[in-house]
This record gives C-alpha cells, sequence and structure tokens, in this order.
C-alpha cells in the first residue's frame, strides 16, 4: 500500500488584479487545482486571506511533491515555504480534491490571529496549527461540528472510548485542553472511517469493472463455443453420411462395370 504524505505551506499572494477580482482569481486557481488533485490522488485543503495562502496537499509522496513544484512555479505564488512536511497515517480531506474555507468568516479571523503570533512571517507560521484550524474549518462548512456552546464533554469522552478503546489513558474531567484533545481524536476517527469509505468506493468501481470485463470474455466464449458446436455438428453428419456410403457398398451398375473391366 502506498504511504500517504502531507505538506503545508504558506506563500505570499502575488495576484496581479484589484481587490475585488480577487475572488475570481482564486476560484479558477482552486478550479484548476481540484480538476488536477483528483487526477494525481491528491486531497487537502486551501485557505486564501488578504495578502497570503495557505494550503494543506495529501496523498502519495510523488505526486504530492509533484504538486508542490508545480505551485512553486505558479507566479502567482510568492515566498513559497514549507511549514510541515512528512508521512501521516490517515488523510485529514478524505473527500475533497481542494477544500476551500476561504470565504469562511471564523477562517478569517483565526487566519488573522496566526498571523499575528508569527508576526505575519510566513517561516515561523505553525504547519500543525494551520492543518487543524484548516481541518476544523472543512468539519463546520460540513456540519459536523457543534457550536461551542452546546458541547458536551462528557459525551465526547463517551464516544472516545468507543471508538478508541486502545487509548492508554482515559481523557479525565478538567481542562478545556483535554476537551479539545478529545475531539481532537473524534475527528480522527472520522477521517478514518471517510478513508475507510473511499477505499470500499474504489474497491465496488473495480468490482463492477472486473464483472464487466468477466460478462464480455463470457459472451465471446459463448460465441466461440456455439461457432464451434456448428462445426462439429457439420463434421459429424459427414462423417456419417460416408459411414452409411461405405455401409451400403458400391450402387449394382458400377459393380457391373468394375466386373466388365
Amino acid at each position: 500500500m502506498t504511504q500517504l504524505y502531507r505538506l503545508v505551506y504558506a506563500s505570499k499572494n502575488l495576484l496581479a488584479v484589484p481587490e475585488a477580482e480577487a475572488n475570481a482569481a482564486v476560484s479558477q486557481i482552486l478550479a484548476a487545482s481540484q480538476r488536477n488533485n483528483a487526477a494525481a490522488g491528491v486531497t487537502g485543503a486551501l485557505m486564501f486571506n488578504g495578502g497570503a495562502f495557505a494550503q494543506v496537499l495529501e496523498g502519495p509522496r510523488q505526486d504530492v511533491e509533484r504538486t508542490f513544484e508545480r505551485i512553486q512555479r505558479d507566479e502567482r505564488h510568492g515566498d513559497v515555504t514549507v511549514l510541515e512536511c512528512g508521512p501521516t497515517e490517515v488523510r485529514g480531506f478524505a473527500d475533497w480534491s481542494m477544500a476551500y474555507v476561504g470565504r469562511a468568516t471564523a477562517g478569517e479571523a483565526l487566519w488573522s490571529d496566526l498571523g499575528r503570533e508569527s508576526g505575519f512571517d510566513l517561516s515561523r507560521l505553525d504547519g500543525d496549527a494551520i492543518f487543524r484550524m484548516l481541518h476544523g474549518l472543512v468539519l463546520e462548512e460540513e456540519g459536523l461540528t457543534s457550536p461551542a456552546p452546546a458541547f458536551d464533554a462528557d459525551r465526547v469522552r463517551a464516544e472516545v472510548s468507543e471508538l478508541r478503546p486502545d487509548l492508554h489513558a482515559p481523557i479525565e474531567r478538567g481542562t478545556v485542553e483535554r476537551d479539545a484533545s478529545a475531539l481532537a481524536v473524534l475527528r480522527q476517527a472520522l477521517a478514518e472511517e471517510r478513508r475507510r469509505t473511499t477505499e470500499l468506493r474504489g474497491a465496488l468501481d473495480d468490482a463492477r469493472i472486473a464483472e464487466a470485463q468477466a460478462q464480455n470474455r463470457c459472451e465471446s466464449l459463448c460465441r466461440e463455443r456455439d461457432l464451434w458446436v456448428e462445426r462439429a455438428r457439420g463434421l459429424a453428419a459427414a462423417l456419417c453420411r460416408e459411414a452409411e456410403a461405405v455401409r451400403r457398398g458400391p450402387a449394382p451398375d458400377q459393380d457391373a462395370a468394375t466386373r466388365a473391366a
């Protein structure tokens, strides 16, 4: 099985268009990314806000690196900076060839906060924080997370214990950080289920293709069989006629002619 690879980067926005036309330009970037990534088996998410891009790429390492090389050559990106890269066990965006969360108000606020923390220095951005931000925003846009006031820590702990009985230590009551880690485990479990669903869909498609190919082969074999059956019948009929002629012997006029000679 091909090992998954994740790369998180940030870059400066060098789009040479007025601010009013920026959304249209980003939509073009997004459409091209979705088309190319789907063909390469790469998934991920994109954040665009004002002066910078942030993006997560996931998939087979060679395909991720090839995609990133194309981004580095794109003149719309400047100071392209890798923030995190390495193997990963599961995809965080299994159902998204490229999710776009740049329109989310919450995303704009979080992205601005991360920028201020780093002094708006791309090299000081936290790649893991960006991944978690994009992952959370995508889940929120899908309606898979609850608003903060409705967060039920006890329910989360119960679900974690069912989903991850292999955890070495139970998540205890107490700090917000622990509750957040519980939610992170749930999100990871959801991502794993999405990965399995994607694999099952692929396996089903392969089975359907194999079934169609097998059916075509069977139809071809049936036609060939019928052809040989007809040939065998004709040959059998000819042999029967010859055998009957031998059994009857030569015709009387032929026999007399033979004796006269």
